[in-house]
């Protein structure tokens, strides 16, 4: 199994680990923003679907573009502040696993070309698809990380 095949695998159970995250979380809990200035848990699960679309799009302009550049993407700057918490949170959930199951689809018929491929991006010195791939792991990660933080940790210690 290459770190591609990986990478791929752990990406498709994301879902799912979400899924089984969010079951033990009380209701109540999820729109209540405990640092001031940062995101609720709703607001970082929506994000999943919202920051997927866009992930989904470079993926696609990877394989189909040769001379490539992007822009940033920074929720609450570069798009509303109360984007997010504005979205329905189960409809967003189903979105973002529609497409995960695309953006794994697309991936798994790259070549070593596509994953080779160099485009500019105003944020990083080297973007290529395989960092991308890799950068969307660690994305996820992060992100499950934090709405777990948000849920257990004292507001001491936040």
């Amino acid at each position: 199994m290459t770190d591609i095949d990986i990478l791929i695998d752990g990406l498709r159970k994301t879902p799912l680990i979400l899924e089984n995250l969010l079951k033990d979380i009380p209701k109540e809990t999820l729109k209540v923003q405990r640092i001031p200035g940062k995101w609720s848990i709703h607001e970082h699960v929506c994000h999943f679907s919202q920051a997927e679309a866009m992930i989904l799009n470079r993926f696609k302009t990877f394989k189909e573009e040769e001379d490539i550049e992007f822009k940033h993407y920074l929720p609450g700057t570069t798009t509303p502040v109360d984007e997010l918490m504005r979205l329905n949170m189960e409809e967003e959930i189903a979105r973002f696993q529609q497409l995960r199951t695309s953006l794994i689809e697309v991936v798994s018929g790259f070549d070593k070309h596509i994953w080779k491929k160099q485009a500019k991006h105003p944020e990083y010195k080297l973007y290529t698809a395989y960092i991308l791939l890799r950068h969307l792991q660690m994305h996820d990660h992060f992100h499950m990380y934090r709405i777990e933080q948000l849920w257990l940790t004292d507001d001491g210690y936040l």
